[in-house]
């Protein structure tokens, strides 16, 4: 039988949430972040990574984790500007500390292409082409690669159709 909670939202789909002031391990605090990245606890989420990125500067992946949570799930052609140049930075960052999975690459590209191609403005350096090209083939992890098209909502989108279209 399912149970509903008083907003009427199903019970199994909930996670709770306790904020974990008690521990400053960077990897507990990034592993309990994805963990509501994954639930769609977005805030919750980004305060968790921010956390981890604050007690272990040098954890590339939290960067990649913390740009996801900052989409909040949304488009991000929707987004503002200042919004789509935190992301890219964070993506970029990520790539500087050495979280050379292609994946990283793929997802500034994308945001890159839905925020300035879907707004009809100039893309800034580097250009969604450069981005790509410096991907090296066979650094991308399919499964990372896939996870990260299911989470993001922008299906029409040129780049991401013949990138869905090569993965699935």
């Amino acid at each position: 039988m399912t149970e509903y909670d008083q907003r009427n939202q199903r019970v199994e789909n909930q996670f709770n949430y306790v904020q974990s002031s008690q521990t400053s391990d960077p990897n507990a605090l990034l592993k309990q972040g994805i963990q509501l990245l994954e639930v769609k606890a977005y805030q919750q989420a980004t305060d968790l990574l921010r956390a981890a990125i604050k007690a272990d500067s040098s954890l590339a992946v939290a960067y990649y984790y913390l740009a996801l949570a900052l989409l909040k799930g949304k488009r991000p052609k929707i987004l503002q500007r200042s919004q789509i140049e935190e992301i890219d930075q964070l993506l970029c960052t990520a790539t500087a500390m050495g979280d050379f999975d292609g994946t990283v690459q793929w997802f500034r590209a994308l945001l890159r292409h839905d925020y300035y191609s879907g707004n009809r403005m100039n893309c800034p350096s580097p250009s969604v082409p450069e981005i790509i090209s410096s991907i090296s083939s066979g650094t991308t992890s399919l499964n990372r690669l896939q996870m990260l098209l299911i989470k993001l909502p922008m299906s029409d989108d040129q780049l991401y159709s013949k990138l869905a279209k090569q993965i699935f």
